[in-house]
C-alpha cells in the first residue's frame, strides 16, 4: 500500500536549517501542525497549509508530498538484516575513532553528501 510523507524537514534543511518555529512563525501555522506533517502525525493536511508552505518555501507541492511504500510492506531477510548490522556496525566504529567535528564541519559534510545524491539522481 502506497502512503504519502511530507518532505518537510529535508526541505526546511534545504532552505538554509530552518527550524520548525521559523517555518510556523512565517505562515502562520502552528509549529505543533508543522511538527506533526513531518513526523506523520497528521492524518491530513488543508490546501491552505500546503500553499503556505509553497510559498515560504519557495517551493512546489511535489517537493513537499512523496508518495511511497510503507516500509511494513518490505520484509526484509535474516541476510540483509546481518548485512544491514555489519555496515552501521563498522560505521559507528569509525564515527567513534574520528575526533569530534564542529557543527560547520558537519553541515558541510552533509551538504556535500547531499549535492552527491542529488547528483546520483539525475
Amino acid at each position: 500500500m502506497k502512503q504519502i510523507r511530507f518532505n518537510l524537514a529535508i526541505i526546511r534543511a534545504l532552505r538554509g536549517k530552518l527550524t520548525q518555529r521559523e517555518v510556523a512563525l512565517a505562515t502562520g501555522l502552528s509549529q505543533k501542525t508543522i511538527s506533526a506533517l513531518e513526523t506523520g502525525a497528521s492524518k491530513g493536511v488543508d490546501f491552505l497549509t500546503l500553499a503556505k508552505l509553497c510559498d515560504y518555501l519557495q517551493c512546489k507541492i511535489d517537493d513537499l508530498l512523496l508518495l511511497e511504500d510503507e516500509i511494513e510492506d518490505i520484509a526484509p531477510s535474516n541476510q540483509s538484516l546481518e548485512q544491514a548490522k555489519k555496515i552501521i556496525d563498522k560505521g559507528l566504529k569509525r564515527a567513534m575513532a574520528r575526533p569530534p567535528l564542529q557543527e560547520r564541519e558537519i553541515w558541510a559534510e552533509f551538504d556535500s553528501l547531499r549535492a552527491k545524491i542529488n547528483s546520483a539522481n539525475k
